[in-house]
């Protein structure tokens, strides 16, 4: 009896020091005195969210969001709003995320979506390297399709199918000649660059059309005679040929119409190659954006 009761003192002293019982449902851990206390609470969330754009592949667009900061060695989350698909269809899909340099090299492994809520949620962790990651892949497997897209870490919004300039590539054609060109637009001063892969002579000009903006046409013509240099200094001419092109340059045009960073068209570029008549495919053309961007 005398032992019954001392169990029963120890075990209210016990109730006493706690505060209260484990709440149902709430994890426990033993202290070094052996009394079992509820778990902390998990931090909430993964941080801060930014919004990185609209990413689409293949007809599927996603509204993508990057919980938090990417962190090296640290896991880092990301959210897919889907636009127009169906939770059923949602679940079917067969989504991988990773994050990859500037130079396109893998930093994470492939994190597959799972479903929460309304959103696909991706874990990844990026390793360390000397070029941080500066866009994310998206990558969808099956229905026959294994298609990819990406979009910049930075929240630029969109992302540009760079060329080597910094440009938008785009393949143009004529009758028995077929080849590649670039496009740049600076989004500060509204003035254009092109680069062809031939060259052609020095007082030729390279028009192009704006789809999207009714009787809009720009002019290009090389920059000088004698060294038609591009913005780096390089120079372009040989043999009294180039394959370097600017707009407006020093024709006194008014280009703001081509100013800011959101602007955007349908173009289609125009020239004359050994006499025949060349044309480029249609392709939108996007600001090269300065202001505010480090990584465009």
């Amino acid at each position: 009896m005398k032992l019954k009761t001392i169990t029963l003192l120890s075990a209210a002293l016990c109730l006493w020091a706690c505060g209260k019982e484990p709440g149902e449902g709430e994890e426990q851990h033993a202290h070094s005195d052996g009394v079992l206390q509820p778990a902390a609470a998990a931090p909430a969330g993964h941080g801060s969210e930014t919004d990185l754009g609209t990413l689409a592949v293949a007809g599927r667009e996603f509204q993508v969001t990057r919980l938090g900061e990417l962190v090296a060695g640290q896991e880092g989350a990301f959210a897919l709003l889907p636009q127009g698909i169906s939770k059923d269809e949602l679940s079917k899909l067969n989504l991988y995320l990773w994050v990859e340099d500037r130079s396109g090299e893998q930093l994470s492994a492939p994190a597959k979506g799972s479903l929460e809520g309304e959103s696909l949620h991706f874990h990844v962790t990026p390793k360390q390297s000397d070029d941080p990651p500066v866009r994310l892949v998206l990558r969808l497997r099956g229905e026959g399709l294994d298609e990819r897209a990406g979009l910049p870490l930075s929240g630029h919004g969109h992302e540009h199918p760079e060329g080597a300039h910094g440009g938008i590539p785009a393949s143009y054609s004529g009758e028995g000649l077929s080849g590649r060109l670039e496009l740049k637009l600076h989004d500060d001063k509204g003035d254009l660059e092109l680069w062809l892969d031939r060259d052609l002579p020095l007082e030729s000009t390279v028009e192009v059309e704006f789809i999207d903006l009714p009787d809009r046409t720009a002019k290009l013509a090389p920059r000088n005679q004698e060294r038609n240099e591009d913005e780096d200094g390089v120079a372009n001419v040989r043999d009294g040929k180039t394959n370097y092109f600017i707009y407006p340059g020093d024709t006194g045009e008014d280009s703001t119409w081509l100013q800011g960073g959101a602007f955007q068209s349908i173009v289609v570029v125009r020239f004359t190659a050994d006499d025949v008549a060349c044309e480029s495919e249609e392709f939108v053309l996007k600001p090269h954006t300065h202001a505010g961007d480090q990584d465009h």
